[in-house]
């Protein structure tokens, strides 16, 4: 189950692998819970004075979008920084296992970032239906944990954004799906923003 979950490569690697897609999809989390913050705002009435003032929409989105985007890097980094010194202090070696797990932990931003995405998308275009931010990430957490272990067809597979970053350490790095994931986050982000300019708060 570890292999399926973290990769073919050796049980070690492939735990660590399981581990820090598991701290993917919980920073996703928190990203998602970051993203809803707007909504709560606007709904309890307290985005209303800080936007009568001459803080934009747009700006006063951004502030928000700071904590899921580089919070989610600091989370990240930290889970990455935390394994690396659990397993120096099991097998020796801190520096190198943190040097090693950092970036694998990092690895799985952008799925966290398109994740985040999604939610700012469904605020800005459908408010009323911001909490199928928390239906998508459950999906994604669904077909993450489940869909490899049931043997689920490629293509339910590939709908989560987790199962495109690559199973780091050990496993085949490539720059590419992180692009992708990245790229598509970017998009989401704009419809999502260029939505809560235009529409009606409340």
């Amino acid at each position: 189950m570890i292999a399926r979950l973290g990769g073919r490569q050796g049980i070690l690697d492939a735990y660590f692998g399981t581990m820090t897609n598991l701290f993917g999809m919980v920073v996703a989390g928190y990203a998602v819970q970051a993203v809803l913050r707007l909504r709560t705002e606007e709904t309890s009435g307290r985005a209303e004075p800080v936007l009568a003032t001459a803080v934009s929409r747009l700006r006063w989105a951004a502030g928000h979008l700071l904590f899921p985007l580089a919070g989610s890097a600091v989370l990240l980094t930290v889970a990455g920084v935390c394994t690396g010194l659990g397993q120096g202090a099991a097998m020796g070696g801190t520096g190198r296992a943190a040097a090693r797990l950092v970036p694998a932990a990092l690895a799985q931003l952008p799925a966290v970032w398109l994740t985040a995405a999604v939610a700012l998308a469904v605020v800005g275009l459908a408010p009323r239906w911001s909490t199928a931010g928390w239906g998508a990430l459950a999906v994604f957490l669904l077909i993450g944990w489940l869909g490899p272990v049931l043997r689920l067809p490629q293509w339910a597979l590939d709908l989560s954004p987790f199962t495109h970053t690559p199973h780091l350490p050990g496993g085949a790095f490539t720059a590419v799906p992180l692009l992708w994931l990245t790229a598509l986050a970017a998009a989401l982000t704009c419809v999502g923003l260029a939505a809560l300019d235009r529409r009606d708060l409340g």
